[in-house]
């Protein structure tokens, strides 16, 4: 019997027609589950009785903001996120910039090559939150919200 840690985690980042890549400098994910109940109690009925609703998802992680190398620019990873939230290039104040892109966002926890438990969302981008402290190092938040169902080799919750 072994316990997974968050060394065992692992996020990658897959935009859309691009290949997967796995996200560097990722200090923590979460996600969660949630859902809607439907009320099917009827006049006369003495307890509530409920049906199953629509589910969704949701998750946040935290990445630290680096450079691989001096003068190499920022880590990929966290730009692929902040020009998927917040894409660029229309007129100051013109309110007029590009949509929001979707990626796909595979949620990982891994104690080696054999025991791998993944879980797959196509997410937007719904918040992102920068910090930069004396004395810590830079890091974003980013919070998604799920479009759709898990899907994919999705074995986290087998």
């Amino acid at each position: 019997m072994g316990f997974y840690s968050g060394r065992d985690g692992e996020l990658y980042i897959t935009e859309p027609g691009q290949s997967e890549v796995k996200a560097a400098k990722v200090q923590s994910w979460s996600f969660s589950s949630s859902m809607a109940v439907l009320e099917t109690t009827s006049l006369g009925d003495t307890d509530r009785t409920i049906e199953s609703g629509v589910r969704s998802y949701s998750g946040s992680a935290r990445l630290f903001y680096y450079v691989a190398s001096p003068g190499s620019g920022a880590d990929s990873n966290l730009h692929q996120i902040l020009t998927a939230a917040i894409p660029t290039g229309g007129a100051a104040g013109d309110g007029a910039n590009a949509g929001s892109t979707e990626l796909v966002l595979k949620l990982r926890m891994t104690t080696g090559s054999t025991d791998i438990r993944d879980i797959q969302f196509s997410v937007f981008i719904t918040g992102v939150s920068m910090t930069s402290a004396v004395g810590e190092v830079a890091s974003a938040d980013i919070s998604w919200e799920a479009n759709g169902a898990p899907y994919g080799n999705t074995t986290l919750i087998d």
